[in-house]
């Protein structure tokens, strides 16, 4: 995140506000009782060795919540900008990803637990057959992990910011699309 980067602002349902834009301060910005803002979180992940697994990226330690494990790459939604452009310009910036916005696949929508006025859209992205040759050039991030299913709730419990670690929706309804998306056959070796 940028400090001179104004976010979009949103109605309660969701919808594009027609504003200036909220700038941030201290990583949120300054909101009226009745404006919110967006956020997007991607969740990378590929069928390796029988089982799928989610790429977790590292805080670099100059940043909140430096050393912390978070998502596998996500931000804040710029003013004029929609959900899928940001979601693939905080890929590249974040991991160096670069990724087909048609191949996003939206899971689901939830309000902040930390702040009340934001919402943050989940997404998840299909990486296998993809180079794991990832970058961190805006250095926001210092590495990324690959983490098995089956293991994703015990590396969550130890590694993770508080916002993930805390949020029992969120761990629920990704762990659900993945295995859904497993049980559906709709990821292959």
């Amino acid at each position: 995140m940028h400090q001179d980067d104004l976010w979009q602002a949103f109605d309660i349902n969701g919808a594009r506000a027609d504003t200036t834009g909220y700038r941030a301060y201290n990583g949120n910005p300054d909101l009226g009782d009745d404006a919110f803002v967006g956020t997007v979180s991607l969740w990378l992940y590929r069928y390796n060795d029988g089982e799928i697994e989610i790429l977790f990226q590292q805080r670099s330690p100059k940043v909140t919540n430096g050393g912390k494990w978070d998502v596998s790459a996500g931000g804040h939604i710029n003013n004029n900008e929609d959900n899928i452009s940001a979601m693939v310009r905080e890929a590249r910036e974040e991991i160096g990803a670069k990724i087909d916005p048609a191949k996003l696949e939206f899971i689901f929508r939830i309000r902040s637990l930390h702040n009340k006025q934001m919402f943050n859209n989940f997404y998840i992205y299909d990486w296998d057959k993809h180079s794991s040759n990832f970058k961190f050039d805006d250095g926001e991030v210092s590495q990324v992990k690959w983490v098995k299913l089956s293991e994703f709730d015990d590396f969550v419990d130890k590694n993770t910011k508080d916002v993930i670690k805390n949020n029992q929706f969120t761990r629920t309804m990704t762990k659900f699309w993945l295995e859904r998306k497993q049980s559906d056959g709709n990821i292959t070796q």
